[in-house]
Formats: structure tokens, sequence, C-alpha cells
């Protein structure tokens, strides 16, 4: 169900999935922007309970996937919110050719809110780029697949004993939520990358809302100096 995290946003935790076989939670980010309508972020599956708070919030304007893997439920609230608008990156909207996207998303925000929402994209791997967000009433940074801090407990009750250890060594967990090790050797062009991230921490963002692992509350600069130092 919502949960309210800060000025005009709020998050809700769906299901847990399976990618690769491994277990992976899932969340997704409303925010409420200035003209009333409202922004969903990687939305979960939908229920009835969740779906209901969502309308008392206001109108769905826009549905939005950071990357090519968060696209699951994209239609299913569209088919919800016929009014919502689905945005996604070029390698989203080339993946997903059933869903009919209205506008694609890269560096630069669409005036639909810019201003409110600053993005930062990242092309550096062949395999995965991604939007990062940043909520600036709230000062939340909204990260997908590129900072994953795992609690010991999501660990212990859904992950293979044998693959535990690899994931404290490779950092993908709570404090520190480097992402897998897959995504971070196939990073190109590091230096390019450098500014961004360092224009994001320049923001002083408090919060940091990830769709997999533990939301950080607060000292979210500080967090995310440690979840990309591996990009030094």
């Amino acid at each position: 169900m919502l949960e309210p995290l800060g000025p005009e946003l709020w998050i809700a935790d769906g299901g847990v999935v399976s990618f690769f076989g491994f277990d992976y939670p899932t969340r997704m980010v409303v925010v409420r922007l200035d003209d009333g309508g409202l922004w969903l972020w990687s939305p979960v599956e939908p229920t009835p309970g969740l779906e209901q708070q969502v309308r008392a919030l206001g109108p769905v304007r826009h549905l939005v996937s950071p990357n090519k893997l968060h696209y699951l439920f994209l239609a299913a609230w569209r088919e919800r919110f016929p009014e919502g608008r689905m945005w996604g990156t070029a390698s989203t909207i080339a993946k997903c050719k059933t869903l009919a996207f209205s506008g694609t998303l890269d560096a630069k925000p669409p005036p639909e809110w810019a201003g409110q929402i600053d993005q930062f994209y990242f092309t550096n791997s062949p395999f995965l780029d991604e939007l990062i967000f940043y909520h600036r009433a709230s000062r939340t940074a909204i990260i997908a697949d590129l900072s994953q801090p795992f609690s010991e407990a999501f660990l212990k009750d859904h992950w293979p004993w044998w693959f535990r250890p690899i994931a404290r060594w490779s950092k993908m967990t709570q404090g520190w939520g480097y992402p897998p090790i897959d995504l971070r050797t196939s990073f190109r062009r590091r230096k390019t990358t450098r500014p961004k991230i360092r224009a994001l921490i320049d923001e002083h963002p408090e919060i940091v809302v990830v769709a997999h692992g533990e939301v950080v509350r607060e000292g979210g600069e500080a967090f995310l100096l440690r979840a990309f130092s591996w990009l030094c």
C-alpha cells in the first residue's frame, strides 16, 4: 500500500519477481506534480487496494519505465488509467513493441515534469541503459537497477546460501548498494559518468528510493557517495 515518504511523493512495495532464477523485490514511486497529475515510476503489479489509493491522490498522467527491465506492469496500469501516457528510454520502446509509448526519455526531462523531476541518463553499459530521477521537492533520488542495497533478511529468505557471500563481497547490501557485478564490469567510458553522479550528489538528496532493496530514508547524499564509489 502507499506510504508517504516526502512532499508529494509516495512509495508502494509490490511482490517478488524472479530474474534469472533470483528473487527481487519490487517497488514503485508516485509523485504528484504541480498540475495535480500523478507520475508513476516503475509501477508494481496493481491490486484493488493500491489502485484505490492512487485514484484518491489524483489523475494518473504519466507511467514511467526507467530502463528496459522495468515494464512488466505498464500495460496493466494503462488499462486502468487509459489517460496515462507511457514513457520509456529508446531501448525500452524498442523492446516493448506492443506497448503504445507516448514519448522517449533521455537526459532532458520533458516539459510535463521539467523543473520538478530531474533526469540523469546512463548509457555506459551495452546491456542496460538507465535513467536515475531526482524529485526536487522531496530531495529524493529514484534508482532502478544501478543501486541494489539488499537487506540481510531478504538475502536469507530469498537467495540461495551459496550466493549470499557473493552478494556481500560485491557490496549489493544495505549500506553499500552496489549494482550487480555484470552491470559494473560492463560499464564503459566511466569518466563520462562521474560528472552525472557528481551533479546528482550536488543536489544534496536526503532520500534514496530503489526498486530492489532498502529505502534510504536519511543521509542520501552520503549513501550515494558509497553506492557509486565503484566508478572512481
